[in-house]
């Protein structure tokens, strides 16, 4: 017998089947939907089924987007074969796919080199690809955190505790000021950097004024002078 319900994952409310079987452990697969299957013995509770989930949230999370994220890839006809385009930080580059000894991503003048143990492997390409992505994404909004977090410290801003990416829909980006946390969506990577540069900027005064008010439009001016056409771009298909 089985049941279904919704358990919050960090800021997402996910689907999970419960079905109670012949088992020894409490066992939690990620679908391709992106819900949850948990199998759990006759003796264990829900509750506890609950609580095991919850402390392995970080790594649900991350198969759930990799798993999300491929099924979103093949929706738009993703192949990762040559001549195929993506857009990089504001450029269309191409991707031209090599057979290699390892599984790596490069990028060099208009050309996204995707090198493969086996190039015929549609999961091994987008995989190596999406490692790449997030890791270029990541690699610039800290960087942008560094150079921007200075012009915060005079007004009195502590360094943030923990910046973390996801594969977000909802926001570029937000700023929990009480837990000193600020979250970046992976789909900046598609954006150019004067962007992702204002999206950091804006996060950050947050921690000055939580909420969109005249005071907080002018910290960000104060720093980004232009803000309003780049937000318009943001929030455009331009990037």
């Amino acid at each position: 017998m089985s049941s279904v319900r919704k358990i919050t994952l960090g800021n997402r409310e996910i689907s999970i089947e419960f079905e109670r079987k012949r088992v020894r452990n409490i066992n939690v697969r990620v679908r391709r939907d992106g819900s949850l299957y948990c199998s759990l013995p006759y003796y264990a509770s829900v509750k506890e089924a609950e609580a095991f989930i919850v402390s392995k949230q970080d790594y649900l999370l991350k198969a759930i987007d990799n798993v999300t994220g491929e099924e979103k890839a093949k929706s738009l006809s993703r192949q990762y074969i040559d001549g195929e385009t993506f857009l990089v930080l504001g450029k269309q580059m191409t991707l031209h796919v090599v057979k290699g000894a390892k599984n790596i991503c490069r990028a060099e003048n208009g050309i996204i080199t995707l090198e493969v143990t086996d190039p015929d492997n549609f999961r091994s390409k987008y995989m190596t690809y999406e490692k790449w992505r997030r890791s270029v994404i990541r690699s610039v909004i800290v960087n942008y955190c560094n150079e921007i977090y200075p012009l915060f410290e005079r007004r009195g801003v502590k360094p943030p505790r923990k910046v973390t990416l996801g594969e977000y829909k909802s926001f570029w980006g937000e700023c929990f000021s009480k837990r000193g946390e600020l979250k970046f969506s992976y789909r900046l990577f598609e954006k150019d950097l004067e962007l992702i540069r204002y999206v950091v900027v804006h996060e950050f005064a947050h921690f000055i004024e939580p909420n969109h008010s005249s005071r907080f439009w002018d910290v960000v001016r104060e720093i980004v002078p232009d803000y309003k056409e780049l937000r318009k771009r943001l929030n455009s298909n331009a990037s």
